[in-house]
């Protein structure tokens, strides 16, 4: 007899999205699978150009949180910003709604960014900073009739992410390791909820993984995790990324980053007081996402091990609150 089954995740086949793309105005010659994460990448290539296919993850965003992301990209477009922009079906539409064995899921085709990742060198974090700055200056009057199921705040960055870190902490960790977390978290939301910080429009993953680089031309994609929030957090995370995976230029980057952003736009003091603590936050926000997506990373590097990097990389962030 045979047994029903549930599926967390499917991973559509390249022939099927080929289907998928019968509702563009596009003469098809290939359709590649690029890559899996929170959301599936396809790779669609025509006589002349190159786009690309993203299907959302169930679950992951709503029809309204993609509406809402597509609004923000257009407006950017619109204002002059380069961007990957959606391309809209032939009867109109910017989302296709994909039937898969684990529920609704949907799938937006975009542009193709021409270039390649921006190497990480002084002259390019500056060339980036400056682009994060006008991206923000030209989204200063964005609205958008969609609702957007979360911003980035303190709840969605901190609060939510911790609450499901924690009591795995409890199980894998001492408790003074446990403690420490809880009064790193809580401290960070003393310090942020009392800052008068700006808030705005952000596009929530802004490091050089998400861009192409064309000739000193810059061109931003993957707006999936965009909403209103601190915009200092947006800028942290550049910072974050340095920290991660450029350590040896970390210094210099940075600095010719943030040069490049307040060259073209102005931060009050108490914003840039506050860019060490969204490092920080970005590390717990990571976590969170990560544990809430087991599906994606599995649970096999859910050990000791790594939770015990995890709160030295919290406890080394904290040396630069002092600085």
């Amino acid at each position: 007899m045979d047994k029903k089954i549930k599926v967390t995740h499917s991973l559509l086949s390249a022939q099927s999205v080929r289907g998928l793309l019968n509702d563009y105005d596009l003469s098809v010659i290939s359709c590649e699978f690029l890559t899996r994460g929170l959301n599936d990448t396809y790779v669609i290539s025509t006589q002349n150009k190159k786009y690309i296919y993203r299907v959302y993850r169930h679950n992951w965003r709503s029809e309204s949180d993609i509406l809402f992301e597509l609004d923000a990209i257009n407006w950017l477009k619109d204002e002059g910003i380069f961007v990957s922009t959606p391309v809209k079906t032939m009867e109109g539409n910017g989302i296709v709604g994909i039937q898969s064995p684990e529920g609704d899921r949907y799938g937006v085709l975009f542009t193709y960014s021409p270039g390649d990742r921006p190497e990480i060198t002084e002259e390019n974090c500056h060339i980036l900073g400056k682009a994060l700055a006008e991206l923000h200056q030209k989204s200063s009057s964005f609205i958008s009739s969609n609702q957007r199921s979360f911003e980035l705040d303190i709840n969605h960055l901190l609060a939510e992410p911790a609450s499901l870190i924690k009591p795995l902490l409890e199980r894998h960790l001492k408790t003074e390791q446990v403690q420490f977390f809880y009064e790193m978290v809580t401290n960070l939301g003393i310090k942020l909820r009392v800052s008068k910080l700006e808030y705005g429009f952000c596009h929530g993953d802004f490091h050089n993984f998400n861009m192409h680089l064309n000739k000193q031309q810059l061109e931003v994609f993957d707006f999936d995790c965009c909403g209103f929030g601190y915009r200092a957090y947006d800028i942290a995370v550049f910072w974050w990324n340095l920290k991660n995976n450029y350590r040896a230029v970390e210094k210099a980057c940075w600095d010719a980053f943030l040069n490049g952003y307040l060259m073209q736009r102005n931060m009050s003091e108490e914003d840039i007081s506050s860019l060490p603590y969204f490092i920080s936050v970005r590390r717990i926000w990571l976590l969170g996402t990560m544990l809430k997506n087991e599906d994606v990373w599995g649970r096999n590097w859910i050990n000791s091990t790594n939770f015990s990097q995890f709160l030295k990389d919290l406890a080394q962030d904290r040396e630069l609150y002092k600085s």
